[in-house]
């Protein structure tokens, strides 16, 4: 098939590679000129895991256009990938998508075919029928589901592992103003994913409803399972990993999402329980299990600094590996990691941080108030508590007995995920998060 995709960001250049791989034509477009040219120079501008291959395999499929129009023009789908930030009072902002969906009116104008319009982009509920229709009919002069169709179509992947959801959904979600439109976009991910995903069809708002509650439902499963850990962090003999096991082998309830540890961050999750929140007071609803997610949420940095502050005073070293929301990627927006520092430097202690990847963007964010390292046997340097954070891989083969002779003794090792079950025997005084632990106060 042939497809536009405009938005070559993080998740929109992801798409155009995968479309591209698996042989469609598809021409890309994004505002911003340097990102263009990269690409056109073969370099990879977006840093994901798998996407610089996968571009080489798109290789002529993925062209680069210099206006929207032109990459409209050239297809007979168009997907719009840009930001929907969130604003003041929890809800998305439509600018972006509505930018582009003015820039393609003179390109829709102009074609003879039918031709689709699927919105990718995270929307409010209502967007597509209240604002998106009747822009397009209005600038156009042509009729939904007869001149051209419209498409909520939002992705459900995580960044560090973009193109493997993408390739390997369990759904695909379509929400289309006529059927032809949704058999078209059908069409195209049959074509393109390796697996062979449930595909939802349905109507615009059922589909903008669908995206923001799964979402939520996942946080949920996040939350409770952190709640579980606090409990047992209190209970003598209590083990979350022992429960969530049990609990998630229930088929009713499954295993995804439910393991105790830090909280949700990133740039999805955390502002789509707030914006589902805003959905529902919107029409007179009260969303009272979103708001008990983000309060659990929200507790877990404050609950973490509790257990350091129980084991050293300020101003301890602190060392605190794993910066970016989650493994394999380097972003570190709404990451707890962050937030935990902000709590230690608040309170006196001294920070040190590593990440294999998010060095830089931390840099961004706490400045010169903490001490970056590269090394992690480095960063162990005179700590009195060290916080495993992100679960990165590269942590599961550390050296403990090297990181214990480093550090200040008896130095503290806080566990969110529990990998390093070494590390208790190298000398240091290991604490598991979500088990019952007694420590006592070192001073």
């Amino acid at each position: 098939m042939n497809i536009s995709v405009i938005g070559l960001g993080k998740l929109g250049l992801c798409t155009a590679a995968c479309f591209a791989a698996a042989g469609h034509r598809v021409t890309g477009y994004d505002m911003h000129d340097q990102l263009r040219l990269e690409l056109r120079k073969g370099i990879c501008p977006i840093d994901e895991t798998g996407l610089p291959a996968l571009l080489e395999r798109a290789g002529s499929n993925l062209q680069i256009a210099d206006s929207c129009q032109e990459a409209v023009a050239n297809s007979e789908i168009t997907l719009i990938i840009v930001p929907t930030p969130s604003m003041q009072n929890g809800r998305f902002t439509n600018q972006y998508v509505v930018r582009v969906l003015e820039d393609l009116v003179p390109a829709l104008q102009a074609k003879n075919g039918f031709h689709v319009v699927d919105v990718v982009s995270t929307v409010m509920p209502g967007s597509a029928e209240r604002e998106f229709i009747p822009l397009l009919e209005g600038k156009t002069g042509k009729r939904c589901g007869i001149d051209f169709g419209l498409v909520y179509n939002p992705e459900f992947i995580a960044l560090g592992s973009v193109v493997r959801d993408f390739l390997n959904p369990d759904m695909v979600l379509i929400g289309a103003s006529d059927e032809r439109s949704g058999n078209m976009v059908q069409e195209l991910y049959t074509t393109t994913c390796v697996s062979a995903p449930s595909f939802q069809v349905m109507s615009l708002i059922n589909a903008e409803i669908t995206k923001i509650s799964l979402n939520c439902f996942v946080t949920m499963k996040i939350s409770y399972a952190n709640a579980l850990a606090e409990l047992c962090e209190q209970v003598p003999g209590a083990d979350v990993d022992a429960v969530t096991k049990a609990v998630g082998a229930d088929s009713r309830v499954g295993g995804k999402y439910l393991k105790g540890g830090i909280g949700f961050g990133g740039p999805c999750f955390p502002r789509d329980n707030i914006a589902f929140q805003a959905f529902a007071e919107e029409f007179g609803a009260e969303a009272l299990l979103g708001k008990a997610v983000v309060s659990v949420n929200n507790s877990i940095p404050q609950r973490l600094l509790g257990r350091i502050t129980a084991h050293c005073a300020q101003p301890a070293q602190v060392v605190l590996m794993g910066m970016s929301y989650k493994a394999d990627t380097h972003i570190v927006e709404e990451s707890q990691a962050v937030m935990l520092a902000q709590l230690l430097l608040n309170t006196g202690y001294s920070v040190t941080v590593h990440d294999p990847r998010a060095l830089g963007a931390v840099r961004q964010v706490l400045g010169d108030a903490v001490r970056y390292c590269s090394d992690p046997y480095q960063a162990a340097a005179g700590a009195k508590a060290i916080i495993l954070l992100t679960d990165w891989p590269e942590y599961r083969e550390l050296d403990w007995t090297r990181i214990a002779a480093q550090s200040s003794a008896p130095c503290l090792l806080l566990d969110a995920w529990r990998t390093a079950h070494a590390a208790a025997a190298a000398g240091l005084l290991y604490c598991p998060v979500g088990v019952h632990t007694q420590l006592e106060a070192q001073g």
